[in-house]
């Protein structure tokens, strides 16, 4: 559906994808945001639009020169034309000419234990004008890519282009040629020279798959260069990131199964892409077996204000603690919490949910975030900026729009802050997910892990700076999903309700976003006055969960229906499934 602008008198217009009329408070929220000086060109409300703090949810304000931090609930970039791919037919492409051949091909990915696998990727434009920074290596390699970039550490986490710095050792690609011109892979985990023919054949790949790679091709015509630190004295590390003062059309590889892929520079990076799963199991395989599953889930990961007992070596090994210490002096005491907190679910609507969709696939989805420290952090800049717009005698139509401007060092250290804790909440659903992966392999495959066929990982509280109408601007999303053409995003309904998993189209007129979920229809506090316990147990009838008036507020009554929320938003996405929910794990 279009969207329809408010008919309120403000100095940018409000427009709405929402199917019905916003309430005098809703009105006044949007009024309060659309006024604000540095908005730009207009205020974009998504289908699921309701009350928040400050900001309504559901909205996308972009603004010039600064952000609201009340109104932040990350983004992955994409390389210049010119980078070389590595494919396992022994040959590297520019990745703008696999984008223009629109074609799958096989890359080089590595999984959680560094074993380095061929998989199925499709390569597109992703951004248009976007801008720019160099990544040098020490093995003189150069990777021109989008600030928010993320690269592999050598730890198997990630951490966008921007936030590297000299010294930073990345995850290593390394490749050489035998002695009959075969291409050779080292494999991280192990350190193995593995011929190429073999990492296929290990990889399961189908033989549509392998009429693709076309092995009578892996002979190389051009030898990779191999960086083993013994030979050469490299060791992937970042020698320096530079910020280019241009901009150029760039792109990026979807890979379903693993997210990363390998470039020829010897690196692997993110590929594009709450967080969901496509499992290859079938739903027969689940009979008799969910309320064990959901058991098992409990007891593996903390949900509420639970906590684990101690962090494991996956979380200790985050490169991203040794950050800690810039951080928000207001948030130096809770390094421990934070420490055991990362894997741990939360509380509200935060969920853990196993799937079916309408082919009877099972799929694995969660919703969480940056748990407590990310929302001590963000305390912590609203009071700053509060006092702030105080002590500079501002004019604000809500305390709660207070802001930062670019260029001050209050809004430098709060951007410092804000990337660190998306990056959190993005490492804190990878945890959980792996966890969550791990107790379905065993119950249904025996403990023998599995692929997944297809991955989409989403924010949807979160601010980046992105080009739009050919403005660089800093695109606040207050409960509402990225949806550039061709992005994956999740748009769960409430517990026992449909979710979907959809396709960006691209829209500009919304800031290329679209609804995070079904959205409120009532108050926690209502919903617990409205509802009983009978309602709860009629509205999940079929769906392995708590039925208790502990989460009562979380009833689906509560909630719009979810049909209603996607059918408003047909400019802005498609539907790649349809999801109903069979288990569901609340905090």
């Amino acid at each position: 559906m279009p969207y329809e602008p408010l008919k309120i008198s403000t100095e940018k217009p409000v427009l709405s994808w929402a199917d019905h009329d916003l309430g005098s408070a809703e009105i006044q929220m949007a009024k309060n945001v659309a006024s604000l000086p540095f908005v730009y060109k207009h205020v974009a409300l998504m289908p699921d639009v309701h009350l928040g703090k400050g900001a309504l949810v559901g909205s996308v304000i972009a603004t010039e020169d600064a952000v609201i931090p009340a109104a932040v609930g990350v983004d992955i970039g994409c390389f210049t034309g010119d980078t070389l791919v590595p494919l396992v037919d022994g040959k590297s492409y520019p990745i703008q000419q696999l984008a223009k051949e629109k074609k799958s091909v096989y890359i080089y990915a590595c999984t959680e234990t560094g074993r380095i696998v061929a998989s199925e990727a499709i390569a597109r434009k992703t951004r248009k004008n976007a801008p720019l920074i160099k990544i040098i290596l020490d093995n003189g390699e150069e990777i021109k890519c989008t600030p928010d970039h993320q690269f592999m550490l050598r730890d198997g986490s990630y951490l966008e282009a921007c936030n590297l710095q000299p010294g930073t050792s990345l995850m290593p690609f390394y490749s050489k040629q035998d002695k009959d011109g075969y291409t050779l892979i080292q494999q991280n985990y192990s350190g193995r020279w593995q011929k190429v023919t073999e990492i296929i054949a290990n990889s399961g790949v189908n033989q549509k798959g392998a009429n693709l790679i076309q092995t009578n091709t892996i002979k190389s015509t051009k030898m990779l260069h191999n960086h083993r630190k013994y030979e050469h004295g490299y060791n992937h590390k970042v020698v320096e990131v530079i910020r280019l003062y241009v901009t150029e059309d760039v792109y990026c590889l979807t890979v379903p199964e693993y997210a990363n892929f390998a470039l020829s520079a010897g690196v692997f990076v993110h590929n594009c892409g709450m967080a969901a799963i496509k499992t290859p199991y079938k739903a027969d395989q689940l009979e008799g077996k969910l309320k064990q599953i959901r058991s098992e889930i409990e007891a593996t990961i903390p949900v509420g204000f639970e906590q684990n007992k101690e962090a494991d070596k996956t979380v200790t090994n985050w490169q991203n603690w040794r950050n800690f210490k810039d951080l928000h002096k207001g948030v130096q005491k809770l390094e421990s919490k934070a420490l055991k907190q990362m894997g741990s679910l939360g509380g509200g609507n935060h969920f853990i949910e196993v799937c079916l969709d309408t082919e009877e696939q099972i799929w694995l989805m969660l919703h969480s975030g940056s748990r407590h420290i990310g929302n001590k952090l963000a305390q912590c800049h609203i009071g700053t900026a509060k006092e702030l717009a105080k002590l500079a005698n501002l004019s604000l139509p809500d305390p709660d729009l207070a802001y930062f401007v670019a260029g001050t060092d209050e809004f430098a250290a709060y951007w410092r802050d804000l990337q660190w804790a998306q990056n959190y909440a993005r490492f804190n659903r990878d945890v959980m997910m792996k966890r969550f992966k791990q107790i379905i392999d065993k119950h249904l495959a025996g403990g023998k892990p599995t692929q997944p066929l297809l991955s989409v990982n989403c924010h949807h509280n979160y601010a980046e700076k992105e080009l739009h109408f050919g403005k660089e601007l800093y695109v606040t999303r207050k409960g509402a999903v990225r949806a550039r053409e061709e992005d994956y995003g999740i748009i769960p309904g409430s517990m026992g309700a449909k979710s979907y998993i959809v396709k960006g189209k691209g829209n500009h007129d919304s800031y290329c976003s679209c609804a995070h979920g079904a959205g409120r229809l009532m108050s926690r506090n209502k919903a617990k006055k409205q509802f009983t316990l009978d309602d709860l147990i009629e509205q999940t009838k079929g769906v392995e969960c708590r039925k208790d008036r502990g989460v009562l507020d979380e009833i689906p009554g509560a909630y719009k229906p979810i049909e209603k929320v996607i059918n408003q938003q047909s400019d802005l996405v498609e539907i790649v499934a349809t999801l109903k929910q069979v288990l569901c794990v609340k905090g």
